[in-house]
């Protein structure tokens, strides 16, 4: 009789696609506060969670799976496109400028686009 419980390391065996998604939706919840109450350095924060996969290797396909080059290559035009204007935001914050609202509202749309792009890389 073994009187120690084994210690469940699952969530380190995890597929790559349930971790990206899970730093996607981590990032997402983060831009979504950072747009409602207008605070602008969650915006850095959910950045480290959105761009978390690339480094790490949690975003590469698995060999069975077939890549879509020009979904690939939209999404990441829109996400840069969508960080371009949080960085505008974050200027137009700190100088106060009539149109931060337009700027993390065009950041927060375009970076929900990116996303689903994102979902229609695997074929």
């Amino acid at each position: 009789m073994n009187k120690f419980k084994s210690i469940d390391l699952s969530i380190f065996y995890m597929k790559n696609q349930i971790k990206t998604l899970s730093c996607v939706a981590a990032a997402g919840l983060l831009f979504i506060f950072a747009v409602i109450f207008d605070l602008w350095y969650l915006i850095l924060i959910g950045a480290v969670f959105d761009w978390l996969p690339l480094p790490t290797g949690w975003m590469k396909l698995e060999d069975t799976e077939k890549k879509n080059n020009k979904v690939i290559i939209l999404h990441i035009i829109t996400t840069l496109l969508a960080y371009i204007f949080a960085i505008i935001w974050i200027f137009s914050v700190i100088w106060i400028s009539p149109f931060a609202f337009v700027y993390k509202t065009l950041f927060m749309e375009i970076w929900w686009s990116a996303v689903m792009i994102g979902t229609l890389i695997t074929k």
